[in-house]
């Protein structure tokens, strides 16, 4: 539980973060961090069985998220999308890889995924972070491509 509560506590810290001080790619990349998180809780399988086959619901999920973090980084102007992104891929090629070694040790799946939603986290707080340095450097920090 404790687990739980201090992902919910970084989620929270680093959504508002880039609400408050990102730029657009900051924003969108928090909302939909913060909507993929509350949809894995929705679409988990009951406690009792989470995690014992593929977790379909948090595949399509994550699946979704990789799809807006692919859009980011064609779009904007930053490059921490791509990071998000190959870190979402990881966590869909996990989901698939299940289906081809299914003896997996469900802790072991459930980790395994979790690790990539740690680091996204950590990297959305970075380019926050980026944002605001590049707008005192240089006084602008154009979010979009031309």
């Amino acid at each position: 539980m404790t687990r739980q509560i201090l992902f919910s506590a970084l989620l929270v810290v680093s959504s508002g973060y880039a609400f408050v001080k990102g730029g657009r790619p900051e924003q969108i990349g928090a909302a939909t961090l913060l909507g993929g998180a509350g949809l894995s809780v929705l679409a988990a399988s009951p406690a009792i069985h989470r995690f014992e086959h593929v977790e379909t619901g948090i595949l399509l999920t994550d699946l979704a998220i990789l799809g807006v973090f692919l859009w980011l980084s064609l779009r904007s102007n930053r490059f921490w999308p791509m990071w998000v992104a190959a870190m979402l891929a990881d966590e869909v090629i996990l989901h698939v890889m299940l289906q081809t070694v299914p003896n997996v040790v469900p802790r072991a799946y459930m980790h395994a995924i979790a690790v990539w939603s740690w680091l996204a986290q950590i990297v959305l707080i970075a380019a926050t972070w980026r944002h605001q340095d590049r707008l005192k450097r240089r006084g602008a920090d154009a979010p979009w491509k031309s």
